[in-house]
């Protein structure tokens, strides 16, 4: 029978763990932690992403992985805190790391480990020779610069290939009213922070511009105006033969690893609609509405409900036309300083920075908390805010806007990680709606386009000279399916959502983003996606695990022998 081993000092606590880990003594592990506590691990012991619940699943990760881990020399770093939390530090066989611990009774309620670094196995490892790319960067946006950027300073081969003439473009594309919604506190990117007097919210077109000189400041390795044709893996080689579009020739490379960092989507999903081939005006998905200039006077009818809906919405708005938003589905609505200020303001704001808050210590406090209770978090702060903006609220339920906090009240960043989609960060709208500047029907599907507009489920008939779809992407599974073939798609299986068992994220729970970041069935396949905020954070992730790799390779060859992390 397990039997708990309490420590009084958190500095205890680590001296013990790291004698059961020498030991390799899973049930001591287990011993230190409470029977619901958690281990959140990113790398240092199971070289991947994963959460691990409960004393009983910590006891047979810990077996199967402590010994072999090297953990050593940690340090416990939040003298003065009272409460049995903190920041630690230690090393492992591979190298630095950092993270998070939290005692409750003298018992570990949650552990969070991160690597840092490969720092012990560089010191057997030259630098890379020639400029044959060990991995290939599909998608030169925030996440594959990101990436590229971690590669670059790890000395691990790399090419970025970017469809677009020059980097930043996806961003200098959109709509032209386009403003990041988060904070730039939140945004910062591997390396090279925004200025400080880099606005709250940034343009898109200011985007596009830093992406740009971001890549040329890092000297980054990007075709541009490259298309990815499609590709194969070889499994007797351990490699994909790859056939990249540059300047209407093709180029064929053999990278061992293929990175998908095109966004957290797949392809713009436009309804079929009855009747949109006979329509006489304009349609446009969101991805491609340039924005409202000239369409003063004109009825504009918007499909959908969520973040870039309401964007067009009042685009076209403040240019003059007529716009009105079928919302199909309820949203969830926020206001930004609400957003900015109870959800992300303790950890992402100057307050935050003031306080001593880094970025890299924000982004540590963030993946310390598994999702499971980030989910029991979050409820109150919603429910606060609910309380708080009642009457803000009311004013849209009195137009008939359905709102939603979650199906479990647990508000926008847990809807963001099952679904991405299904909110808005209001930054202006909602107003707009309110008072019926931007029209609205909801709770209604569409029934049929027309020549001259869309017939909605109701018999209402809305004039149109323009639609804009803005309904959304299918799953970045898609790229794969559309780019190396639906048999690897399907190994793969969809990507993002934790299995939460809500609409749109079914279970079993996963407890950490699905194929994200993290080795997937298809060797050499990866995703790299998400926000700026993930870019940053999960792009050293990826490619210190890229790196260990290299590195296995190349040391099974000097040494076949020899054990690699």
């Amino acid at each position: 029978m397990r039997m708990a081993s309490n420590a009084s000092t958190p500095e205890e606590w680590l001296s013990r763990f790291t004698a059961f880990c020498a030991e390799g003594d899973g049930e001591g592990v287990a011993s230190l932690f409470q029977l619901d506590g958690f281990w959140r691990d990113y790398l240092p012991f199971g070289w991947t992403l994963q959460t691990i619940e409960g004393a009983d699943a910590i006891e047979r990760f810990a077996a199967l992985t402590a010994a072999g881990s090297g953990f050593s020399e940690a340090e416990f770093e939040g003298e003065g805190n009272t409460d049995g939390s903190g920041f630690i530090r230690f090393r492992t066989k591979l190298g630095k790391g950092r993270g998070y611990i939290r005692l409750k009774n003298g018992l570990c309620h949650t552990f969070f480990t991160q690597l840092d670094d490969l720092s012990n196995l560089a010191k057997n490892r030259s630098r890379p020779r020639g400029s044959k790319p060990f991995v290939l960067i599909v998608g030169g946006g925030q996440g594959g610069l990101s990436l590229g950027a971690q590669l670059t300073d790890l000395g691990v081969p790399y090419l970025i290939a970017e469809k677009m003439h020059r980097v930043g473009d996806q961003w200098r594309s959109r709509y032209k009213s386009l403003v990041l919604h988060d904070p730039v506190w939140y945004d910062h990117m591997p390396f090279i922070p925004f200025p400080g007097d880099w606005p709250v919210f940034t343009p898109k077109d200011m985007m596009g511009d830093w992406l740009e000189d971001y890549a040329k400041r890092l000297s980054l390795n990007i075709w541009t105006s490259t298309e990815f044709v499609g590709a194969n893996f070889k499994e007797d080689r351990c490699r994909w033969d790859v056939v990249l579009r540059k300047e209407n020739e093709d180029v064929v490379l053999t990278p061992s690893h293929l990175v998908i960092a095109l966004g957290i989507s797949g392809f713009p999903k436009i309804p079929e609609f009855k009747g949109r081939d006979k329509f006489r005006g304009g349609q446009h998905h969101s991805s491609d509405f340039a924005g409202g200039d000239g369409m003063a006077g004109e009825n504009v009818v918007v499909i959908g409900a969520n973040n870039s809906a309401h964007d067009i919405a009042a685009d076209l708005a403040a240019n003059g036309a007529n716009s009105v938003m079928i919302q199909r589905s309820s949203t969830l609505v926020v206001k930004q300083e609400d957003y900015c200020g109870t959800v992300l303001g303790s950890l992402y704001s100057q307050e935050a920075v003031d306080k001593g808050i880094t970025t890299d210590k924000a982004d540590i406090l963030m993946s310390s908390v598994p999702l499971r209770l980030l989910e029991q978090q979050h409820r109150p702060i919603w429910d606060g805010i609910r309380e708080k903006r009642e009457s803000y609220y009311r004013r849209l339920t009195d137009v008939g806007f359905s709102l939603d906090f979650a199906e479990d009240g647990t508000g926008l960043g847990m809807k963001y990680r099952r679904t991405a989609s299904g909110y808005y960060i209001d930054v202006g709208a909602s107003a707009m709606v309110a008072d019926g500047r931007i029209g609205m029907r909801s709770g209604v599907t569409v029934d049929c386009v027309t020549e001259t507009g869309v017939r909605l489920s109701t018999g209402e008939e809305l004039p149109a000279g323009a639609i804009v779809y803005a309904t959304g992407f299918g799953n970045m599974a898609d790229w794969v399916s559309a780019l190396i073939g639906p048999e690897v798609a399907d190994k793969v299986g969809p990507c993002w959502g934790y299995g939460s068992g809500t609409k749109g994220d079914p279970g079993p729970w996963v407890g950490e983003l699905r194929n994200m970041w993290m080795p997937t069935s298809q060797k050499g396949l990866w995703f790299m996606g998400g926000n700026l905020a993930q870019a940053r954070y999960y792009s050293r992730l990826l490619g210190l695990q890229l790196c260990g790799r290299q590195f296995d390779i190349e040391a099974r060859r000097a040494d076949p022998d020899g054990e690699v992390g």
